[in-house]
């Protein structure tokens, strides 16, 4: 009478064969998370950067008043920095005053990082529409 099973030699095989399919699987999704908190930190940068921006558009500032003002930190150097997503961050706006029109860089930092690349950089033009209301 022959028992029919499986033998000790074919479970290891299957069990090599199973491992070395699970490696790449597992890898690729460790690598998706990490793109996933990557992203998600980018996403966040852009949205700060993006409302500092518009807050220094909707300043309605002259030419002159922006070259008086320069470059700053939002928060202050002197203050804690925002914390968005466990992350701290800092929001540089260079204003280039040699320009006409007024050229706005907005960058984005982590706190302490601040001589690095940023995580986000935009900028913009700004013209002065400040003689216009004096019509």
């Amino acid at each position: 009478m022959k028992k029919k099973g499986f033998t000790y030699t074919e479970i290891l095989i299957t069990l090599a064969v199973m491992a070395a399919l699970f490696v790449p699987m597992m890898q690729l999704f460790s690598y998706s998370l990490a793109s996933s908190s990557v992203t998600g930190e980018t996403m966040a940068a852009l949205n700060l950067a993006k409302w500092q921006m518009e807050r220094i558009k909707n300043l309605n500032y002259s030419t002159e008043q922006f070259k008086e003002i320069g470059s700053t930190y939002f928060p202050p150097l002197e203050e804690p920095p925002l914390e968005l997503n466990g992350k701290k961050l800092r929001v540089f706006s260079d204003i280039d005053t040699g320009s006409d029109p007024l050229k706005v860089k907005v960058c984005v930092f982590y706190d302490g990082k601040l001589k690095d690349k940023p995580i986000v950089e935009l900028i913009t033009l700004l013209v002065d529409t400040t003689w216009v209301k004096g019509k």
